[in-house]
């Protein structure tokens, strides 16, 4: 069985209109130089950080062990590190983790959402992001989802808010969130879904009355409508909003979700594989939300290794609800990183019976798009205070 030796690292970057983004990849290689495990560790920004604990956590944890034990190699990275949960520790052990399930697979010669458990479905219903204009007008948003429906998608998820607004929207920038997601729905017909995004920017009266505003138009789900922070606060809203309350990008590790379930303060579960605990954690907190009839849409700014890593998982749980895509409206290099990632068609990626996760790395791609000094993002989340 081949043995873990030691871990490289890849950085790329793409970016679409609304930001620009560095991801970094974990390949933790064997004594089997033809077998590698692919992860991806991207926290967005201080990768010199994420690089330096996963360097430590291979050292003292991984060297000379068997990939295929990777929840117990999960459990002792996990408690052996004091920052664990954060979100730099979390996101080295999501790599490492993901990268492991890769290896797994490859080794078995099985893809991981087999080795999870097998399919509920081989189609993954994903919806759009990165596909609007931010902050834009009305108009401009409804032709833009137009542009999205032709593509082939069945549901798609933007911010009407803008940028500059921290916790209290006017009335006049809460009428023109107002007319966004009304000609958004407008430009789409009635049978396409609409997710509005909020970025954890409101407080509770202020997210109740956009929530109140919006009902009308019928979002598949509020995300993030007031900050992860305080459980109360999100019942709150939940209570008073007749719309399905999403969150969870910003929580790491099973823990946090637990008691979001247990006193079922949202509908909808969004943890990141690449910054929650991987492929290992996200499996629990999909089954901690189903004993509770809470699903799993799973939030998704990953690289391809990341993306796809969610999307295996999706495949196994069965309280998936949907996933976020933003790939095809990344610069399309992102297609072309990582030989094997696939493109949605109408509205669905289809799964395959590749070993592991399913993909390669194009070293040449990779080298011709490095990463970025800096990253930005104009997805709402300035903030005017």
């Amino acid at each position: 069985m081949p043995a873990i030796t030691d871990v490289e690292f890849r950085r790329f970057s793409a970016n679409h209109h609304n930001a620009s983004r560095n991801w970094l990849l974990v390949k933790l290689n064997t004594d089997n130089p033809k077998i590698y495990g692919l992860g991806d560790a991207s926290a967005m920004e201080n990768d010199d950080l994420v690089i330096g604990m996963v360097k430590a956590m291979v050292a003292k944890h991984l060297v000379g062990k068997d990939p295929l034990d990777s929840e117990v190699h999960w459990t002792n990275l996990y408690q052996d590190f004091q920052a664990r949960g954060g979100r730099i520790a979390s996101t080295a052990l999501s790599g490492l983790d993901i990268a492991m399930w890769d290896l797994k697979g490859k080794i078995l010669e099985q893809p991981v959402w087999r080795l999870l458990g097998g399919a509920h479905r081989q189609k993954i219903r994903v919806y759009a992001n990165g596909w609007y204009t931010n902050p834009g007008t009305p108009e401009q948003n409804a032709e833009e989802a137009k542009v999205v429906v032709d593509m082939g998608y069945t549901a798609l998820k933007f911010d009407p808010f803008g940028q500059h607004n921290y916790y209290k929207l006017s009335l006049k920038e809460a009428e023109l969130a107002e007319k966004r997601v009304a000609a958004v729905r407008n430009a789409v017909g009635p049978y396409i879904d609409i997710l509005v995004e909020a970025h954890a920017k409101f407080d509770v009266m202020n997210a109740i009355q956009i929530g109140h505003r919006l009902e009308q138009y019928k979002p598949l789900f509020y995300e993030e409508p007031v900050s992860q922070e305080r459980v109360a606060e999100l019942i709150e809203v939940r209570n008073k909003v007749n719309i399905p309350i999403a969150t969870g990008e910003r929580l790491y590790t099973k823990f946090p979700f637990a008691e979001i379930v247990d006193r079922h303060a949202v509908d909808v579960l969004q943890p990141d594989i690449a910054n929650a605990g991987g492929i290992t954690e996200l499996k629990k907190i999909a089954v901690i939300a189903e004993a509770k009839h809470i699903t799993m849409a799973p939030h998704n700014v990953c690289s391809p290794v990341g993306a796809m890593a969610e999307m295996h998982l999706d495949a196994s749980i069965i309280n998936f609800e949907i996933q976020e895509y933003h790939a095809e409206f990344y610069t399309e290099h992102y297609f072309k990183v990582l030989n094997g990632f696939t493109r949605q068609e109408e509205g669905y990626v289809e799964l395959s019976d590749a070993s592991g996760l399913g993909l390669e790395l194009n070293e040449e791609e990779i080298a011709n798009h490095p990463p970025l000094s800096k990253v930005t993002s104009a997805g709402g989340t300035v903030r005017g205070i």
